[in-house]
């Protein structure tokens, strides 16, 4: 009688350690955060939260990325993670002028600029002095621009710190008040 009831404290301890590992390792593949790194030594790590279920969203990496090129990714992970899928950044990356945290959409464009790059190599110094960067300046200078005022200005700076920067100078027809019109008389005096 005393063996049976051995084998059964054993048994009961066995099932029970079973159970313990299996809900472990469940637990731990189906944890949603995850510290997203950079190749950058300078860089500190990242807290990025990825969801399980979302659809695909094809996107284009480019410039300080170590593997530049078009990803098919979740639309729901962040800048950071879709960054971290083609293998982090390169030295020198600028990216305090990528929103890391903005999730990624279909057929987007992300461009990390090296640290001190302003303009797209196509475009030369002379062209930039006459133009007004989109993603950088204040209202004041966008006030500066034909045919925006300070709501129109304020609009433009409230779209940008709800969508992240604009990826081509076309994006700015997203703006509410800013139409093909508006845009045709603007596209020659703005630069991203």
């Amino acid at each position: 009688m005393e063996a049976q009831r051995k084998k059964m404290v054993i048994l009961a301890v066995a099932v029970a350690a079973i159970f313990g590992i299996s809900f472990n390792s469940f637990w731990q593949k189906n944890s949603v955060s995850e510290t997203a790194s950079f190749n950058n030594p300078n860089t500190k790590p990242i807290i990025a939260v990825q969801s399980k279920t979302s659809e695909p969203a094809v996107i284009y990496l480019s410039g300080a990325v170590s593997k530049p090129g078009v990803y098919k990714v979740a639309s729901q992970l962040r800048i950071v993670d879709a960054i971290n899928n083609a293998g982090g950044l390169v030295t020198g990356a600028d990216v305090a002028k990528v929103n890391l945290a903005q999730q990624v959409k279909d057929g987007m464009h992300i461009h990390v600029p090296i640290a001190g790059d302003k303009l797209p190599s196509s475009q030369s110094s002379a062209q930039a002095s006459d133009k007004i960067n989109i993603n950088t300046a204040d209202k004041a200078a966008l006030e500066k621009l034909p045919g925006i005022g300070p709501s129109l200005a304020d609009r433009i700076l409230e779209y940008r710190k709800a969508n992240g920067r604009f990826e081509d100078v076309s994006d700015l027809k997203k703006v509410s008040g800013i139409g093909t019109a508006k845009f045709n008389q603007l596209k020659e005096k703005i630069a991203i």
